[in-house]
């Protein structure tokens, strides 16, 4: 396996925190770099869909929706879908045929 070398840095307060993850990764025989980039593997695929831009103030607001972006994977709004309650669904069901028009009404008047 073909490997790149990289570094990082942490602050100073964090050097008791790190020496415990080499003596944890040597104890359980995992090799550091290995282990940071699954940690940074999982980090992406948590995170690699967008940036949550919801504050959250906003989930103090009885309401409020937050629903997946736009473009997000088709599995990303089955999951969201068939995690709501009926009245979300409902409302859902309601906002994508409302699109589905407006989209349609702009097509004919082009």
């Amino acid at each position: 396996m073909t490997c790149i070398v990289g570094t990082f840095s942490f602050p100073i307060e964090k050097k008791v925190m790190m020496d415990e993850f080499k003596k944890i990764a040597d104890r359980e025989g995992i090799n550091q770099s290995r282990l940071l980039v699954s940690i940074v593997e999982e980090y992406v695929k948590k995170h690699s869909d967008g940036n949550p831009s919801f504050t959250i103030d906003q989930f103090q607001d009885p309401g409020f929706q937050a629903v997946p972006a736009y473009f997000s994977k088709k599995e990303k709004w089955i999951n969201n879908y068939k995690n709501s309650n009926e009245k979300d669904k409902t409302k859902l069901r309601m906002q994508a045929m409302d699109m589905l028009k407006w989209f349609r009404m702009v097509d004919v008047n082009e």
